[in-house]
């Protein structure tokens, strides 16, 4: 046997012998999980079964012709290099150049076309509900994807419940724990609104799972609306299209399914100001009514007016008396007296009375300022002080003749005249002596 060597100085003797080897060779595969560290690029190159580790350095981006994409087929020339430290095989892209579409891109156009043909991503889209009170996660347990959509509903809208459907995001797990979860979570014991369905970003590979097309039947079938968020901005799986609304984030899927606690405390200031405004301006509309009503001629001449209608009517009824009863002429009679009596000025002052009361009691509910209030009381007392059934309730009488006229000096009543005395809780006659 030979003497052993150590390890870095048998990959030593391998790199001396590799790197010459193959100084300039160009290799076919399919693209896959792309991505920058610092300012260089790696990526895997592969086909099935074999994969081939490749990075282009800062120096050569510039020159390399074409940007390479995951799940894309390119071509690429390079030299093989051997990193010692790490014991990893790497081919250092200088030039590459599309070579069609990778395995699993045509697998992807094929699949969608298929579920296309079924009517799954041409279904009517179901409104998000604006007020959810429960709202379903589909996510796996600790990664980053469900801590973003924990995280925004807390701070959109701290009131709304979560319910979270824990499934793998990738792998042979993540098909069936993500249908399980998803027929588990609209079951309506649960009384959730909508269903989020995320995961955080990844390579096409680490994303495939949401491809599945038993899962995107499933997302088109879904008793609730349901929002996906898988992957970052560039990421468009099928069940994207499947969904009732797809976000460009985890993030963004929580923001478009919970309200902003802000935008709705803007909403109801806004709608408190309306309708102060608006109770203030009915308020300045009753007291201007209430100032005309006070103010107004047909108010001050009230008691005279009475009187003069009052005589009025005492001579229709002893015209009225005069007549024979029966015929034609004594219905025209009762007609009459039958107007005069709705047209009475007491009936009209009674309901002027009665809408005033209204006025009043609707004022006295409203919240009026203090000097509004004390000048709304000094009105009321105008107005009562003009009640002519005022004096009534203070122990004063109203005198009458048998004509209804009211008798306001004495000699207008000789003695032994027949008088109506009226009390404020009812009426006799009298006498005078």
């Amino acid at each position: 046997m030979d003497a052993p060597i150590s390890v870095k100085r048998l990959l030593e003797q391998v790199k001396s012998r590799l790197e010459p080897a193959f100084p300039a060779v160009c290799v076919v595969g399919e693209v896959s999980n792309f991505r920058g560290a610092g300012r260089h690029w790696y990526f895997t190159l592969k086909e099935e079964g074999a994969a081939l580790q490749c990075a282009v350095w800062a120096s050569q981006q510039r020159l390399l012709g074409h940007t390479p994409r995951d799940g894309e087929r390119v071509q690429v020339k390079g030299a093989l290099n051997l990193y010692v430290a790490g014991g990893t095989l790497t081919l250092a892209v200088t030039h590459c150049l599309p070579a069609g579409a990778g395995d699993l891109q045509a697998r992807l156009r094929q699949l969608e076309a298929e579920l296309r043909l079924e009517g799954l991503f041409d279904r009517p889209r179901r409104p998000l509900p604006r007020w959810p009170r429960r709202i379903g996660v589909v996510a796996a347990l600790g990664g980053a994807a469900l801590r973003d959509v924990v995280e925004v509903t807390g701070r959109r809208a701290p009131g709304i419940h979560l319910l979270i459907a824990p499934a793998a995001a990738q792998g042979e797990r993540a098909v069936p724990e993500t249908l399980l979860a998803l027929q588990e979570i609209q079951d309506p014991f649960w009384d959730c609104d909508v269903v989020l369905l995320v995961r955080g970003g990844g390579s096409l590979e680490d994303l495939w799972s949401f491809n599945d097309r038993e899962l995107v039947r499933a997302v088109a079938h879904c008793r609730l609306p349901i929002v996906t968020g898988v992957g970052h901005e560039i990421d468009t799986t099928l069940v994207d299209l499947a969904a009732d609304q797809r976000a460009a984030t985890p993030s963004q899927a929580a923001e478009l399914a919970s309200p902003d606690r802000r935008q709705l405390l803007s909403e109801l200031r806004r709608r408190q100001d309306a309708l102060v405004a608006r109770m203030a301006w009915r308020l300045r509309g009753l007291e201007s009514s209430l100032n005309l009503l006070a103010d107004s001629r047909g108010m001050r001449a009230l008691p005279e007016r009475m009187e003069r209608g009052g005589q009025r009517l005492a001579a229709l009824r002893h015209r009225l008396l005069r007549c024979a009863p029966g015929g034609e002429r004594a219905l025209r009679f009762r007609t009459l007296a039958q107007r005069l009596q709705l047209a009475h000025p007491q009936r009209r002052l009674d309901q002027g009375a009665g809408r005033l009361e209204l006025l009043c009691q609707r004022l006295g509910h409203a919240p009026v300022p203090g000097d509004r209030l004390h000048r709304l009381e000094l009105l009321a007392g105008r107005v009562r002080a003009m009640d002519p059934t005022g004096p009534l309730e203070r122990g004063f009488v109203l005198v009458r003749d048998l004509g209804g006229r009211p008798l306001t000096r004495a000699e207008a009543a000789p003695a032994a005249a027949q008088v109506e005395l009226q009390w404020r809780d009812g009426r006799r006659r009298a006498t005078l002596d």
